[in-house]
């Protein structure tokens, strides 16, 4: 209790302090835009342009110097803005992305009053021995080696008063972000902290991150060839501030020298890396969502080790199902229909004005999907490399987006995850492309899913075929009621029209009969089989009638 006590009293966790020094560094960076803001309107636009990029580097020095000394959630709200989002311009971002969760550790003599106050027991009648100087420390806790019951073990412990410190520091920060998007009109922003203060309060509860981590190894424990560990979880131990799990030796798979030493083979390593999150994000639709070099290890046997999953995320239903939705809105050049399915995964609010922006939005998207995706005898072929991936992720800039949308958690970890996972893959293979590893789940699980593209491509068959059946018959009844007297008009070139129109009528029912066969064939015959063959000569011989219509229907002469 006493050292807790002192830790309590040190300044920079005095709730009024903090307050202090927050809202003085909120108040001196606002007030450094505003002052260059007035004076442009008195030197001219140039004058603005000029300065801005010294200012927004030297105010992210201000910024990161408060933060680094006040650290608790502030060093975890920093981190977590500077790489979920573009809304801050790169010269302000790019000293955050610097930030560190390598802080000083708590005192030791605080870690076994937690642990007394948790179990109920001295630290020494819990453990068979446990190391005073900690493996590391961060924002929200810290990390030591222990034996428990003659295992390895790590015992992940909270500080004591960082529920208290996050509650005040939390509310400091949404009445700062309240402010800035006040004064700089920047939509979006609030709803964006609301989805980082629901990040961070999941992961305040290490009960949780224990279950998490038990959840993603029933995932991938027959995932043999992946060769992946999931440290073992101690559940009788682990308690909302205290988490218990097995010691796996290893080294950060970000020393690359070091496990090429041992003849692990580089692309191997960074093909393994990609599939397991394309399994875990396409298939279970829950991951790990921060993967950086810290939180995964590689050992001499070649096993990759995930650590800390008190970040983790899960791919919604809402989300995963209207991605399929979207991209066929895209192919149909539908904005009306695009615009629902991101309203269903939670992208666009319902204000009155969303559809009116999102149109202007979308049509980028489309441009750069539709180049990106084609048919080639009804097989969709994604034809993605790095330079288009770069481009779609300049298109789903969340700045942009944040001017008309709303942004979800789902997509805020997700975007965190793939620009952490692609910085990997290339630290650890420069020379590996993933682009192979990752087509095959784009399509099995996004495009090729039930009420994919598959089927979007069978519905449309479908209303081809039905549109083209039914349409010669319709005008079979105009032109009964034409011959009855039942319908009276004088239009030049009539019949021809008529005439020409119903041969149009069966240019689409052969052409989709066509398609419809040549697809059959591909999909579902085997070559030299009988229903290949059949469905192959199907094929032809409606294309041959497609010809041979369209060769008469250019026999006709109009008579306007």
């Amino acid at each position: 209790k006493y050292y807790l006590e002192v830790v309590a009293k040190k300044k920079i966790y005095r709730p009024r302090y903090r307050k202090r020094r927050a809202y003085g560094t909120a108040l001196l960076v606002f007030w450094s835009y505003l002052k260059v803001g007035l004076l442009s309107k008195i030197f001219g636009a140039s004058y603005l342009q000029k300065r801005i990029p010294k200012l927004n580097a030297k105010n992210a020095i201000r910024v990161k110097t408060t933060i680094l000394e006040l650290q608790g959630l502030f060093i975890k709200f920093g981190q977590l803005i500077s790489v979920l989002s573009n809304i801050l311009p790169d010269e302000f971002r790019k000293p955050l992305e610097s930030l560190q969760d390598d802080l000083p550790p708590r005192p030791y003599e605080e870690v076994a009053q937690t642990i007394h106050q948790t179990y109920g027991k001295k630290i020494e009648e819990v453990f068979d021995s446990f190391d005073k100087t900690p493996l590391a420390a961060a924002s929200i806790g810290q990390v030591h080696r222990a034996i428990y019951k003659e295992e390895e073990v790590v015992v992940k412990i909270q500080h004591a008063n960082i529920k208290d410190i996050a509650k005040a520091d939390l509310n400091i920060i949404e009445k700062i972000v309240k402010l800035g998007s006040f004064l700089f009109s920047i939509e979006g922003f609030d709803h964006m902290y609301l989805q980082v203060r629901q990040m961070v309060e999941e992961e305040l509860d290490y009960k949780k991150e224990a279950s998490s981590m038990l959840r993603i190894h029933q995932n991938l424990k027959d995932e043999i060839a992946l060769n992946i560990r999931i440290p073992k979880v101690y559940e009788s131990l682990s308690h909302q501030n205290i988490m218990v799990s097995e010691f796996c030796k290893g080294v950060n798979i970000g020393h690359v020298e070091e496990w090429k030493s041992w003849g692990l083979n580089e692309e191997e390593l960074g093909d393994r890396i990609i599939t397991l999150f394309c399994k875990m994000i396409l298939v279970d639709g829950f991951y790990h969502a921060d993967p950086h070099p810290g939180n995964i290890m590689v050992n001499p046997e070649g096993e990759l080790i995930l650590l800390d999953f008190g970040a983790v995320a899960e791919l919604k239903p809402s989300m995963k199902n209207n991605i399929p939705d979207f991209i066929q809105a895209i192919l149909k050049n539908d904005n009306e229909k695009m615009v629902d399915a991101m309203r269903k995964m939670g992208f666009i609010s319902n204000n009155k004005n969303a559809n009116k922006v999102a149109d202007n939005f979308l049509n980028t998207i489309k441009d750069l999907i539709q180049n990106e995706i084609k048919f080639n005898n009804l097989n969709v072929e994604v034809n993605l490399n790095a330079k288009s991936i770069l481009q779609l992720v300049s298109a789903l800039d969340i700045r942009e987006m944040t001017k008309t949308f709303q942004v979800p958690k789902d997509w805020v970890l997700l975007n965190r995850c793939l620009a952490l996972i692609m910085g990997l893959t290339n630290q650890v293979a420069p020379n590996y492309n993933p682009v192979g590893t990752i087509k095959p789940f784009v399509k099995n699980h996004l495009l090729y899913k039930e009420g994919g593209l598959s089927q979007f491509i069978m519905d449309t068959l479908k209303n081809q075929v039905v549109t083209a059946i039914s349409l010669p018959n319709d005008l079979s009844r105009l032109l009964n009621k034409v011959n009855k007297g039942e319908i009276e008009m004088e239009i030049g070139g009539f019949r021809s029209g008529v005439k020409l129109f119903y041969f149009l009528g069966q240019q689409f029912l052969f052409a989709g009969l066509a398609i419809l066969f040549f697809y059959l064939a591909n999909q579902h015959g085997e070559p030299s089989s009988l229903s290949y063959y059949a469905c192959y000569g199907l094929g032809i011989f409606s294309t041959i009638n497609f010809l041979r219509i369209w060769w008469k229907a250019g026999k006709i002469n109009m008579d306007y």
